[in-house]
C-alpha cells in the first residue's frame, strides 16, 4: 500500500476530486496492491476463521471479499461504459442488495473468489494503465444523479472504498497494515 501510516481518511484527502498524474498513479498503485493485500490477510487462516464474522454484527473475511467483488463489478461498469459509449448511462443497481442477491458469490469457495477478484483486477488495471490523460475525464451519467461522473471519479471511489475495507480487515485480524 502507498504509505503504511496512510489511513482511509488521509487517502481520501490526497485523492481530491480533481485528477492529476500523481493522483492517478496513486489510484493505480492502491488498486494493483489490493489483491496481494487480501491474499496476505487471509494467509494462514482456517476455513472456519475465514467464514466466521470478525465481530458482533460484522462480516466474515469471506463476506467482505464478496462485498468487495460486488462493489468492484458495479464500480467498473461505469468506467467501461464511459470509455465505450457515446452517451453512457448507468441504471441504479445496488452492489449488494441487487447485484449480490442475483450473483450469490457467497456460494463459491474462497480460492475461487480470490482468483476471480485477481483476474477482474488485472483486466481493469490493463485498461486503466492504457488510458490517455483525457480518457480519465470521460464521464457517465448515473440514474438519479444530475452530474456526470468521470472515469477518475469511479476509479477513485473504488480505490478509497477498497482501501478502507483492507484497513478495517487488518485491524480486525490483528494484522499489520
Amino acid at each position: 500500500m502507498p504509505d503504511k501510516t496512510l489511513s482511509k481518511g488521509a487517502l481520501h484527502k490526497r485523492l481530491t476530486t480533481k485528477p492529476s498524474d500523481g493522483r492517478i498513479a496513486l489510484i493505480l498503485q492502491v488498486l494493483a496492491e489490493a489483491p496481494g493485500r487480501l491474499q496476505q490477510l487471509s494467509a494462514g487462516l482456517t476455513e472456519a476463521e475465514l467464514t466466521t464474522p470478525l465481530g458482533e454484527g460484522e462480516r466474515s473475511f469471506k463476506r467482505d471479499l464478496t462485498h468487495l467483488i460486488y462493489c468492484a463489478e458495479r464500480g467498473t461498469d461505469p468506467i467501461f461504459h464511459a470509455l465505450i459509449l457515446k452517451e453512457p448511462f448507468i441504471p441504479r443497481i445496488h452492489a449488494e442488495r441487487d447485484w449480490g442477491e442475483l450473483m450469490g458469490y457467497e456460494a463459491f469457495e474462497i480460492p475461487e473468489l480470490m482468483a476471480y477478484f485477481n483476474f477482474r483486477r488485472a483486466a481493469l488495471l490493463r485498461i486503466l494503465h492504457g488510458l490517455k490523460r483525457p480518457q480519465w475525464d470521460r464521464s457517465v451519467r448515473r440514474e438519479g444523479v444530475k452530474r456526470s461522473e468521470s472515469v477518475y471519479h469511479w476509479a477513485r471511489g473504488l480505490c478509497v472504498h477498497e482501501y478502507g475495507h483492507l484497513e478495517d480487515l487488518a485491524k480486525k485480524l490483528g494484522a499489520p497494515f
